[in-house]
């Protein structure tokens, strides 16, 4: 973005909105930023938190251009007042549209209020900051587990290829993708961006949150409780929070091509036996021999196995392969590839798993 664009952002105080926030101010972008207040912190302070996490001269170098608006997805007219509404419908030229509940036990009706109609809600105000003339487009940041339970290739031009849904947060996120469809028929232009399972920055494995499947996975296979475990030739798509958010950023100001689904990560995908086999020899816990879904289900897992990976995301479909070479191609012609995930990388995730006193290393090692 060469000239200042003033952008619309939800989701500021999240692990990909947060990022993006920081490399639009950085970008020199004037940015509205809706969060809500805790007991603890105001809106603005959990905003500035989450981006001072990432670099501490960000927010104070560009305050001027960090706008915040306390309000709240589900609300009509986000719950903001007339004035701020006024003034986003007036000079917003693009909306990031990154909040959602990502947490897998909520039930379909509260996780549908959030992702859904939260969604609807920042598309109509996207209708209506169409007609300041200004406006140029809606950035909506999906999920690539919207394949469900699909079985074969999944690409970015698919949606309803009749999948399942093992969770109600995949469900909601493909719910919202439907309503994307019926809006871009509305003329609003909305690109969709699908990250698979995402950690911390390349350089330091840093992040605030270990949520994520992949982290999970660190601290079941760390209790060593399991002699055997689901996933054998399990493939797994993992980015970087950092080469996620450059990959959405220059797709985002470069390209002119309308209504676009994106897969912003590398085809490459990661072999769940190197993870496991990394994890093992960094954090040495007993190691769980890889076996097949079918047959760790036949083998009568314990309550409290069965309980551990009930919510595990990644051991849901052992069939799936993600797509991604068209969003490849396109940043080709930007000049960026993604790193290919590898020991050294992994290893980076690991030590600051530790570091951050999420995992710990144990030094016994209990013979099969």
């Amino acid at each position: 973005m060469s000239k200042q664009t003033t952008i619309f952002i939800t989701g500021a105080t999240g692990l990909i909105g947060s990022y993006l926030l920081k490399m639009l101010l950085a970008n020199g972008d004037k940015v509205y930023a809706l969060a809500r207040s805790n007991d603890n912190k105001s809106a603005r302070q959990r905003v500035t938190d989450t981006v001072d996490f990432w670099d501490k001269k960000i927010t104070p170098k560009h305050a001027n251009n960090l706008i915040v608006l306390e309000g709240d997805i589900t609300q009509d007219d986000l719950g903001l007042g007339k004035r701020d509404k006024e003034t986003l419908i007036n000079n917003a030229e693009e909306i990031f549209h990154c909040a959602a509940v990502t947490q897998f036990n909520w039930t379909i009706d509260d996780i549908r209020k959030q992702n859904v109609t939260g969604t609807q809600n920042i598309l109509e105000l996207a209708v209506e900051c169409q007609m300041n003339g200004n406006f140029r487009k809606v950035n909506h940041l999906s999920t690539a587990y919207i394949c469900g339970d699909y079985k074969g290739v999944f690409r970015e031009d698919d949606l309803d290829v009749g999948q399942g849904f093992q969770t109600t947060y995949v469900q909601s996120k493909f719910e919202a993708e439907k309503l994307v469809l019926e809006y871009r028929n509305k003329g609003l232009w909305i690109d969709i961006y699908r990250p698979p399972m995402v950690v911390g920055e390349s350089a330091t494995g840093k992040t605030f949150t270990f949520q994520q499947s992949v982290y999970q996975l660190f601290h079941i296979w760390n209790l060593g409780i399991f002699d055997h475990f689901p996933g054998k030739g399990l493939l797994v798509n993992i980015i970087f929070v950092d080469e996620l958010c450059n990959a959405i950023f220059r797709i985002a100001s470069l390209s002119s091509s309308e209504n676009k689904n994106y897969h912003p990560f590398s085809s490459e995908a990661v072999p769940l036996e190197l993870i496991l086999d990394m994890s093992n020899k960094f954090l040495e816990f007993r190691k769980p021999e890889l076996i097949s879904r079918e047959n760790f289900l036949k083998n009568n897992p314990t309550p409290a196995q069965k309980m551990l990976l009930q919510n595990n995301i990644l051991l849901f479909n052992d069939y799936v392969r993600l797509d991604s070479k068209t969003t490849e191609k396109v940043l080709e012609q930007y000049g960026f590839e993604f790193s290919k995930m590898n020991k050294d990388y992994l290893l980076k995730v690991l030590e600051y798993c530790t570091e951050a006193g999420f995992l710990k290393k144990h030094h016994e090692k209990v013979p099969h």
